[in-house]
């Protein structure tokens, strides 16, 4: 029988104390980890053993930082996998009820326009804008409007376009649905989505398509009416806005006669900007290097009685000084006239009463 030698034997001693010895130092988790490895080593030769405990415990020592850093990656990889996927939309979103205000608003417009544009059909018009928001709304781009906008354009009335920025609750009290002016927003193309939401191009700025503001100023003659807010803490006239972006670009010379700007004032507000400073003077010089004949008025007087109407006492909306006086001098007018036609009745009576 084959005998091992004592020398052998005590060899084999040591051994299986590096090994206890090798595991106890092992962290749990690592010990866990290898738990296969350290089965497989019983099979092994005992000279085997030492070699493979100790390449079972390496990478305990690597397992921990590597978690913290597959954590702290995380993160960052989510972000890029999102930005891989495509764009992704984080407008307002669609307003409720889309269709129906949509819709109601067409049918209410047709009697506004001349005979013979009467006859627009509002469920094609809703159709071909439905075109639009079945799309995914990164993807659609100016051009997808041009079906809705060939069906809902009708003529415009010369002198009556009015651009504006930073005041459309004004704009659309004083046009007074085309009574008096038609700004975007009482032209068909435009009133149908005025103060609606819905997913559109990707970097849109404000709630109107760019192509559609392009329509409109392209089809806008005679006077131009420009209402800024010279009470704007960022400036009346933005430089990077929708009117400097979008519409300015596409005046038609040959159209237009003159633009005349309105620098309207907050009643009680700031005058921050007003004719000639800041961002208004960088748009006179605009239209001056563009060949345009201009006229800038602050406060323009009808649209400051409009605005006075919800501030009558503020000493903003004071008449001047000449119609104040007429004002008080009306009563005692009145009063001479007054006695001058008592002392008529009492002569006439006296002369009666002579007789």
């Amino acid at each position: 029988m084959f005998q091992l030698s004592p020398g052998t034997e005590a060899e084999r001693g040591r051994k299986r104390a590096r090994v206890v010895s090798g595991r106890q130092s092992c962290p749990l988790s690592a010990g866990r980890s290898h738990f296969s490895a350290r089965r497989s080593s019983e099979s092994r030769r005992p000279s085997e053993v030492p070699a493979m405990s100790a390449r079972g415990c390496k990478p305990s020592r690597l397992l921990l930082p590597a978690l913290l850093l597959l954590l702290l990656w995380l993160p960052r990889l989510a972000v890029d996998a999102a930005g891989a996927a495509g764009a992704r939309w984080n407008g307002e979103g669609t307003s409720p009820n889309l269709q129906s205000i949509f819709l109601g608003r067409c049918n209410d417009y047709r009697p506004l326009l001349s005979p013979e544009e009467q006859n627009k059909n509002c469920t094609a018009i809703w159709e071909a804008f439905k075109l639009v928001l079945d799309k995914d709304p990164c993807s659609v781009l100016p051009s997808d409007y041009d079906l809705f906008i060939s069906l809902s354009r009708h003529s415009l009335p010369r002198d009556k376009s009015l651009f504006w920025e930073n005041n459309h609750l004004l704009v659309t009290s004083y046009a007074d649905n085309t009574r008096r002016f038609t700004p975007l927003c009482d032209v068909l193309y435009g009133r149908v989505g005025d103060f609606l939401s819905w997913c559109r191009q990707e970097n849109a700025s404000g709630k109107t398509p760019a192509q559609i503001t392009r329509k409109y100023s392209k089809d806008s003659s005679g006077v131009i009416h420009v209402m800024l807010n010279g009470s704007e803490p960022t400036g009346a006239y933005p430089i990077k806005g929708f009117f400097a972006d979008f519409e300015i670009p596409y005046f038609q010379k040959d159209k237009i006669t003159r633009i005349e700007i309105w620098v309207m004032h907050e009643i009680g507000g700031p005058n921050v900007e007003s004719c000639g400073e800041g961002s208004v003077k960088v748009l006179e010089e605009r239209l001056e290097e563009m060949g345009f004949q201009y006229s800038c008025i602050n406060d323009y007087v009808p649209v400051k009685l409009l605005k006075c109407v919800d501030h009558s006492t503020h000493p903003d909306c004071a008449l001047n000084s000449a119609a104040a006086s007429t004002r008080r001098e009306v009563p005692a007018l009145y009063a001479e006239q007054s006695a001058g036609l008592i002392v008529l009745l009492l002569v006439a009576l006296a002369s009666v009463a002579g007789e």
